[in-house]
């Protein structure tokens, strides 16, 4: 399990404050509002701290970038989030924490792979599980019925599931 994850891309300079356009990969900048720290490397050895994260404009502003000239350094760079700077609520996992767990069908309790990749969709994420046979699975409530890193994924199988 990664300790630091990919919470999104620092984009061009808005304004002359600093603000940088943030191209936040979480479900919002809302989510990363606790953050007193982004990193640049997924090892958390180049902090950056926050100032302020702008959620309306997606932007944010870091400790000693407060000018548009020193804000242009880190553009274009992917940052991270130290996850236990957040606590989830209960029952709820980071995507990262589900690749490689096993899948398992809801009818017969039988394994029928693991999953190898997640893919955000607009609507919903897609499963990519591959066993005997490779299936994409969106991941709604409709076919995803529990997934949970430490005891497996529960999909509802139908046809059309398999790739």
């Amino acid at each position: 399990m990664r300790r630091f994850l990919e919470a999104g891309r620092l984009n061009s300079p808005r304004g002359l404050k600093g603000e940088l356009r943030f191209d936040c990969w979480c479900d919002s900048i809302d989510f990363l509002s606790g953050v007193k720290y982004l990193y640049l490397d997924n090892e958390g050895k180049r902090p950056l701290e926050v100032k302020a994260f702008r959620e309306t404009v997606s932007t944010v502003i870091f400790v000693g970038y407060e000018d548009r000239n020193s804000a242009s350094t880190p553009i274009g760079r992917t940052v991270y989030f130290d996850r236990e700077d957040i606590v989830l609520p209960e029952g709820v996992y980071y995507n990262d924490d589900l690749i490689g767990v096993d899948v398992f069908d809801e009818a017969t309790g039988g394994k029928i792979g693991t999953l190898k990749r997640i893919e955000e969709g607009m609507a919903s994420d897609i499963y990519y599980v591959e066993g005997e046979k490779k299936y994409i699975i969106p991941a709604v409530k409709e076919f995803i019925v529990k997934a949970d890193p430490n005891t497996g994924i529960i999909i509802r199988m139908i046809d059309g599931l398999e790739a």
